[in-house]
């Protein structure tokens, strides 16, 4: 095969990407932590994965702009929520803008360090901001983990084709 056979173009078209970063299913998770007024603050994120298993740490994608984000200095503790199937309003209403008023009418407490924990999560992570990261539009946050919830019997929501979906019929291996 001739090298021009395998060119690629020098940048994608951004309705492109966007197409096929639709197709790669997600996770859906909310970052909880608190303003330094001490006020609730929360944003659902897509863009989220493991990094290392030694230690254990996470890396989390937050648009320049999100609320949340200027919550999460260096050393900053957060909640990771991986969200259960059923909480699709509640992933939508942390996907908008706003700040202590996206917890109104949720079921939600405080949990490890006074940090708004959501009720009925598929898992919560505890973490803390590590570093932080630009990345084009948005800010890579590392975090370093201090404490994981991962209940059975709860069925984690994916995001694929922007839309959310179940899990529960996914076959998992004993």
């Amino acid at each position: 095969m001739s090298p021009a056979a395998c060119s690629v173009p020098a940048r994608p078209d951004a309705a492109g990407f966007k197409a096929l970063m639709a197709s790669m299913p997600q996770a859906v998770t909310i970052v909880t932590t608190l303003s330094p007024q001490g006020e609730p603050v929360g944003a659902t994120l897509s863009s989220v994965m493991s990094l290392s298993l030694d230690p254990p740490m996470m890396v989390c994608a937050f648009d320049r702009g999100s609320a949340t984000l200027a919550c999460l200095p260096g050393g900053q503790p957060f909640l990771l929520h991986l969200l259960a199937e059923g909480q699709e309003a509640l992933a939508y209403a942390f996907a908008g803008k706003g700040g202590a008023e996206k917890f109104a009418g949720t079921d939600w407490a405080r949990g490890p360090l006074g940090l708004p924990r959501l009720a009925n999560a598929a898992g919560v992570v505890a973490c803390r901001v590590a570093a932080r990261h630009s990345g084009g539009d948005h800010v890579l946050v590392t975090a370093e983990i201090s404490a994981i919830d991962r209940p059975d019997d709860i069925h984690p929501l994916l995001y694929f084709r922007r839309t959310l979906h179940p899990t529960r019929h996914l076959r998992t291996s004993a």
